[in-house]
């Protein structure tokens, strides 16, 4: 599967990502037996039920995909069996700045009782307020290398190959994350070829860690918080769209009347979000 990625030219961070679901299949559902992974079709629906039960519809539909490649490759007729729910899944999910600060604290109480070391607390925290305050999705984040965050003028110019769209945009980050992101890789010098974290490193404390798997904020919702916390401080719709990089094929004035130059749009993002703070 995986040679058939690379030939294919799939992404590191989508690689990974899936890589990811399909060990996490081998762990909880099969057991090794001579060397090879063995489940049963009560293994396989247990599995399937607690996926459909405790997470997303796009989540699991994620699942039934690759686990289907996985078995048609290995030869295991279940492939067709398999199906992903058709309704369209909407997330009603709110969250406000205390709900994102809750989530901090718990995180720091984790911490102290040393369920997470400092580097990935930090890291964590960082990734977390960074697409808290950006609008960025998951993957996005994912695939900008550190050396690519300007951390002078507070902006991440994403290309082509690092947006969902394949549309370049920039986007901004407060000064409270110039600090944090300055201090981050001051301390713990992290390879400024690499991005800040990768799609696993995200998911894999609320899996492994019961108080964060309870709560009702995922990494995705930062995205959602940027969103309408932008509409609560009455900020403009038409500037949000570019800077979240929505689609503008059917907003005739985005389209082909209000353009902006990168300084307005961040002067435009400064009066919005610039007192915003999580920390202090």
């Amino acid at each position: 599967m995986f040679l058939e990625f690379e030939a294919k030219g799939v992404s590191y961070a989508h690689k990974r990502s899936v890589e990811y679901l399909i060990n996490t299949f081998l762990k909880e559902a099969t057991k090794e037996h001579q060397g090879k992974y063995v489940f049963t079709m009560k293994d396989l629906n247990e599995y399937l039920e607690i996926l459909k039960r405790e997470y997303s519809v796009s989540f699991y539909r994620k699942n039934i995909t690759y686990l289907k490649k996985l078995f048609r490759i290995a030869g295991i007729d279940l492939a067709e069996s398999l199906k992903a729910p058709a309704g369209f899944n909407v997330d009603l999910t709110i969250v406000t700045v205390d709900d994102i600060k809750n989530l901090l604290q718990l995180i720091d109480t984790l911490h102290l009782s040393s369920r997470f070391e400092d580097w990935k607390k930090d890291q964590f925290i960082v990734a977390m307020l960074l697409m808290a305050v950006t609008g960025m999705r998951v993957s996005e984040l994912a695939r900008v290398p550190l050396k690519d965050i300007d951390l002078e003028n507070r902006r991440i110019y994403l290309n082509t190959s690092q947006t969902k769209t394949r549309q370049s945009r920039v986007v901004f980050f407060t000064e409270e994350l110039q600090e944090l992101l300055q201090e981050y890789i001051q301390t713990y010098k992290p390879n400024l070829q690499e991005p800040l974290v990768t799609v696993p490193q995200m998911q894999r404390p609320f899996r492994r860690k019961s108080p964060l798997k309870s709560q009702k904020l995922r990494p995705k919702h930062m995205r959602k918080f940027f969103a309408q916390e932008w509409d609560r401080r009455n900020g403009n719709a038409t500037i949000k769209k570019l800077i979240m990089g929505h689609s503008i094929r059917y907003d005739i004035n985005a389209l082909h009347y209000s353009h902006h130059t990168v300084d307005e749009l961040q002067d435009a993002y400064d009066k919005i979000f610039g007192n915003l703070r999580f920390l202090k």
